[in-house]
This record gives C-alpha cells, structure tokens and sequence, in this order.
C-alpha cells in the first residue's frame, strides 16, 4: 500500500496519523516511512523515540519526488508519507505516488472549511493519477455538536468519509518523540477500514 497524509491545513494532526498509521502497518510488513516536510517532525519523532516500528527517510522537495521515492521504497510492502501544510508542489507529489491520500481533519468548522483546498488540489492530479481519497475525523469529542455537524457536512461533501475516527485524547497530543504504538485501537480501526476498502491488503 502506497498511503499519502495530506492536509494543506496545519494542526490536523497529519504526522500523529501518518507515524501511527505506519507503525500499524509495520504490524503486517516492511513499512517505510517518508517525512516529505521540511520541518521534518516525523524524521525528528524518530531520532528522539530511538526506537521505531518503521524505517523513516526524508524527501522533502517536490523535484523527482516520485521516482526518488520509488527507487527507495524497493523492498517495502508499504510507504507511508506524511506531507505538510501550506506546501501545494510537494502534496500534489505526494499525491501523485499514492494509492490512498487520507485527508486527516478535527472537527472544528474552520478546519471542515478549509479542507476544499486540499480535495481541489488533488483533482488537479486525476489526469494523471487517481489515487483513492478518504476523509478521517480526528480530536474527536464523541457526542459533540462540533462532531455532529462535522460528520454532517463531510457526509454531503462527496469524498468519502471512514466510519474510524480518532478521539481527542491526551496520549495522542503527547505522542511525539515515543515509540508508537503499532496497535494502537483507533488508528488500527482506521487502518483496517482503508485495507478493506483497498481489497483487503
């Protein structure tokens, strides 16, 4: 599997998805994990953890960004890549390596708002690659209004939204610089959901 996190929002929590989500498929091969920002959160979560579940690697420039990371990825069983915000050249790279682009978005309206851009940017990309796009809740309070109305408008947005959401929980907000937990519930749920949707990987 071929997973892009992208988001040109910040604070979304795209490396917490993009570090758990591989560290959960390192639980069922070879997982290679690419910081492809520059500020390089993910590769620095890595050094700081000493221990990882994944090999990480940075590319983070748009140029020959597809057959650079291709060319690493041999031997993998899947790449994960986590993209940053703000950056539309080296997401629209991004995107055009993946099988799966997961739009990671908390539900606050602005964040709901704002996710057009992103879904926009990867239409430009379908003339030459049509990755799969799925939408995960994530700083989710169950039973809230803003979760609620979230739900409702990503529904009616037309890109499909996982079942799997990740709760607003202080193990996430503190996760950085830890080993991840490659069996972690709600990035397991997540995980699953995208591999069953993608022919059960």
């Amino acid at each position: 599997m071929r997973l892009t996190i992208a988001n040109l929002k910040g604070g979304v929590a795209k490396t917490t998805s993009a570090v758990l989500l591989a560290a959960a498929l390192a639980e069922r091969g070879r997982t290679l994990l690419v910081d492809a920002d520059p500020t390089g959160s993910a590769h620095s979560w890595q050094e700081t953890a000493g221990q990882f579940p994944v090999v990480v690697t940075r590319q983070d420039r748009p140029a020959r960004f597809v057959p650079n990371v291709s060319d690493l990825a041999r031997g993998y069983e899947h790449v994960v890549i986590d993209t940053p915000p703000l950056e539309p050249a080296m997401v629209r790279a991004a995107v055009l390596f993946a099988d799966i682009v997961v739009i990671p978005v908390s539900p606050s309206t602005i964040d709901v708002d704002r996710i057009r851009a992103t879904v926009d940017l990867i239409a430009e990309v379908e003339a030459q690659h049509s990755p799969e796009l799925r939408v995960l809740l994530t700083k989710v309070r169950a039973g809230t209004t803003s979760h609620a109305v979230a739900r409702s408008v990503l529904d009616g947005f037309g890109v499909p939204l996982l079942a799997a959401e990740i709760p607003l929980r202080e193990r996430y907000a503190q996760a950085w610089g830890t080993v991840p937990d490659g069996r972690d519930p709600a990035y397991g749920a997540a995980l699953a959901e995208l591999l069953n949707g993608h022919g059960g990987e």
